[in-house]
């Protein structure tokens, strides 16, 4: 269901000294529709939209920070600074709590400085060792039992695993971010039926996922890994994409590659807007 955020009903707040910037959260995506923001919260299948002054004070504080947002808001209203800085903080602290954006607070404290740094190469390392996991267990498994270029059901079912654990694991955009780079350097296969190549992959991709019983498959992983596939083996130009529904809301993630769509039926995707496009 749609919820819009009313900047008006939020509880009165104190502006913080402190928070010089604000990003979004992982796996939160902010698109425009009708001129006014829509955030799109993926982990938890959740869609929000903001009236005009939301849209304005968000996309403004996302971009420049807080404080040059209160003040061109101020001048472009001809309002007092302290009047936005209530409004801009309370309607912040929701999003907040919806854990729509994330506060930077600037700390000059070097011991908070460090941990956070050790934080941040902690990560990274462990999602490289992740990919670089996944990379070696795939090989492995694509030169054992795939002798030919094409990939086999074998390879493909391990592929949909590996997505699975993926997802849980590292989230959205943190397993799409890794997966691009797995692929990033493809170039594309010299088979010239491009056509039959891509309904091939749609097949197996859907048969693979339909028996995956213990692991349940959804879109999201037929999606990947039919995006993987056509671009890792075959190099061709295949978009992932994600739609929205907005009565009743629904997510859904297919794959288009030379006006094809790819891992379900056009049908099914054609009632979805699409508003992320992976490429």
């Amino acid at each position: 269901m749609m919820q819009v955020i009313d900047k008006d009903s939020l509880p009165k707040v104190l502006m913080s000294n402190k928070v010089t910037k604000y990003s979004l959260n992982q796996d939160v995506y902010l698109f425009f529709q009708d001129e006014v923001a829509q955030l799109l919260d993926f982990r938890h299948g959740q869609f929000y939209g903001l009236d005009s002054i939301g849209t304005l004070m968000v996309s403004s504080v996302l971009e420049q920070g807080e404080a040059e947002t209160v003040k061109s808001i101020a001048q472009s209203f001809g309002v007092t600074e302290k009047q936005i800085s209530v409004d801009l903080v309370q309607l912040l602290q929701n999003l907040e709590q919806k854990k729509l954006i994330i506060a930077h607070n600037k700390e000059n404290n070097f011991f908070f400085q460090l941990i956070n740094n050790q934080k941040t190469k902690a990560v990274k390392i462990g999602e490289s060792t992740f990919i670089w996991v996944c990379k070696k267990i795939s090989v492995t498994t694509h030169q054992s039992l795939n002798k030919s270029q094409t990939p086999s059901r074998q390879t493909i079912e391990l592929l949909l695993t590996l997505s699975w654990i993926s997802f849980r694991l590292l989230g959205w955009s943190r397993t799409i971010s890794l997966w691009q780079n797995w692929h990033q350097h493809s170039e594309e296969n010299e088979t010239s039926d491009h056509q039959e190549v891509i309904k091939e992959v749609d097949q197996v991709v859907r048969e693979a996922a339909a028996w995956k019983l213990f692991l349940p498959m959804v879109c999201k992983e037929r999606a990947l890994v039919g995006y993987h596939i056509l671009r890792t083996f075959y190099g061709l130009p295949a978009n992932l994409i994600v739609g929205i529904d907005h009565y009743p809301f629904q997510i859904h993630a297919w794959v288009e590659c030379n006006d094809m769509i790819v891992t379900d039926d056009p049908e099914h995707c054609e009632p979805f807007i699409p508003v992320i496009r992976h490429s």
